[in-house]
């Protein structure tokens, strides 16, 4: 193109030889960075520009130019090689619109798709591999919800600086919204290079991140697919990999999983998913299960803690792993948690009409319920309206969930405490376990995480940790239940180790609504519950 036209250009745009040295350099350029065309001319352009040799290789990135009175303006790069040329031009977008994230300054979804376009364009003529990273930040909005948009927003940034300094020459990473990023790798030679990129990405979250003086520790949950196995166009490699992190996700934090065909409807059934989950309700599509508690010492029955189940009318029963994670992102999960509670108190009523004792009912709470300004005054309005003594009411709540906001959570504990509701903190042993929170807190009991009961006959850690909950809940007068007791050999244990509860298929899987009803009436003052096993 004839240099009298680029010089009409409002854009910036310098062209270099093969060393890199300015040959060209139009108005623009000139009048941003002060200098003149003289002083310009022959000088090598990593004079002028930051991580230029990096741009170069990886064909765009983000500069600071060098102004002549001494300033750094921050500008992206767009590098393409003039065709017949051994030459090199450079176009310098503003900041602002050059399809940046503004918050991490990464490339946003526009941008990485135009680079992921011209990466398969360019591995489809050299039979190149390349490879698409979907991550989520694990618990994101829960950090967002308890400490605030504005510690949300300095993670995002220190998310961001980690990631860039790990993915290596020739690779991007974009945010693609919200805590979700993306990678592209195109400097992979063969399929397990992807991986120890991979790996390099995980390590960036072994160290906590320092939000002003708060330390806090994520977890990423992250899908691969692969050029061209998984996908030889745009929308498919980031589809396959999003759907892999999904199925990441749901088995639990700091996990991988790699695209697979198979499971290519997996969106598709998220979306069904999501859209049944705002008809659910008044469609009546939820229920409640109850599995029996039963104290060790008598053997007796002291509770049960209600399951939600949902049966969707084309995909069947949808367990709740799958449909709780997609209720807390949309909010729905606030409607739900009252509707469980509601229907726990109904259960709670029809049992004591009834004359069954002992007739106590767990509730687990999500993090946006326990967040509610007006949780408690719910909860009571609820026992109220059924004229259920709060003492039949268990409220379970986890660690992961006061751990941010101690103080707010002792509040609240506090109110539910007073008004004489049963406080149980769920999963020991899977979060934080700090002692010096657990003591404040005003808890009834401690449920011991299934993942030490689950091989506590085998594995001498598992017991040791087991005996060390156990001794210190009993110091700090709360009762303790073991979760997932399946066998007689567990529950010797647990026996011995002074449990004051088992929950689990030893005793009874969750049972439905009826079931429940003739369990309890079956079991009601029965001495010697009898096992399934």
């Amino acid at each position: 193109m004839d240099n009298a036209i680029l010089n009409q250009f409002q854009t910036t745009i310098v062209i270099l030889d093969e060393r890199g040295t300015i040959i060209f350099s139009n108005q623009a350029f000139l009048e941003k960075s002060g200098f003149s065309k003289e002083e310009v001319m022959g000088v090598n352009a990593e004079w002028f520009m930051s991580d230029l040799k990096s741009i170069l290789m990886n064909q765009y990135g983000q500069t600071y130019l060098k102004t002549k009175k001494g300033q750094e303006i921050s500008y992206w790069i767009e590098v393409n090689h003039l065709e017949g040329q051994d030459q090199i031009g450079l176009i310098l977008a503003d900041i602002k619109m050059s399809g940046l994230d503004p918050l991490t300054k990464l490339p946003n979804r526009y941008l990485f798709q135009r680079h992921l376009q011209r990466a398969i364009e360019k591995a489809n003529e050299t039979n190149q591999l390349l490879a698409v990273l979907y991550m989520d930040l694990d618990r994101f909005k829960f950090i967002n919800d308890t400490l605030g948009h504005t510690y949300g927003d300095l993670l995002l940034k220190e998310v961001s600086q980690r990631l860039k300094s790990c993915i290596g020459m020739g690779n991007i990473v974009a945010r693609m919204g919200g805590d979700e990023f993306v990678f592209l790798l195109t400097d992979l030679q063969q399929v397990n290079d992807a991986d120890l990129r991979l790996h390099k990405v995980l390590a960036a979250f072994q160290e906590p991140f320092q939000l002003k003086e708060t330390e806090i520790y994520v977890n990423p949950s992250i899908g691969i697919s692969l050029y061209p196995y998984d996908g030889d166009e745009i929308e498919s490699l980031i589809t396959n990999a999003d759907t892999a992190m999904y199925r990441a996700k749901k088995r639990g934090h700091y996990k991988v999983e790699k695209a697979s065909l198979d499971y290519s409807a997996g969106s598709y059934e998220k979306l069904m998913i999501e859209n049944g989950l705002y008809s659910a309700l008044a469609k009546n599509q939820f229920n409640l299960h109850f599995q029996p508690q039963i104290q060790l010492k008598n053997h007796k029955v002291v509770g049960m803690e209600a399951l939600l189940r949902w049966e969707h009318p084309d995909l069947g029963i949808i367990p709740p792993a799958e449909f709780i994670p997609i209720a807390e992102e949309t909010g729905l999960i606030l409607p739900i948690g009252d509707w469980v509670i509601k229907h726990a108190c109904q259960k709670i009523r029809q049992w004591l009409d009834s004359g069954i004792q002992n007739c106590k009912v767990a509730v687990n709470l999500s993090a946006k319920q326990f967040l509610q300004n007006d949780l408690v005054d719910k909860i009571q309005n609820v026992l109220d309206e059924y004229q259920v003594p709060a003492n039949c009411l268990e409220i379970e709540v986890t660690e992961s969930m006061m751990m941010y906001d101690i103080e707010s959570a002792i509040h609240i504990l506090d109110q539910l405490k007073e008004k004489g509701i049963h406080i149980t903190i769920d999963d020991f042993g899977k979060g934080y376990s700090s002692l010096q929170y657990l003591q404040k807190l005003p808890l009834d009991t401690l449920k011991i995480d299934r993942s030490f009961i689950f091989d506590i006959d085998t594995n001498p850690s598992s017991k040791a940790l087991t005996n060390a909950i156990s001794n210190l809940a009993h110091a700090l007068h709360m009762e303790v239940i073991a979760e997932g007791v399946e066998t007689k050999k567990q529950l010797r244990h647990v026996q011995k180790l002074k449990c004051d509860a088992v929950q689990g298929f030893y005793y009874s899987k969750p049972l439905s609504s009826e079931a429940a009803d003739r369990y309890m009436l079956e079991n009601n003052g029965v001495e010697t519950i009898k096992a399934l096993i």
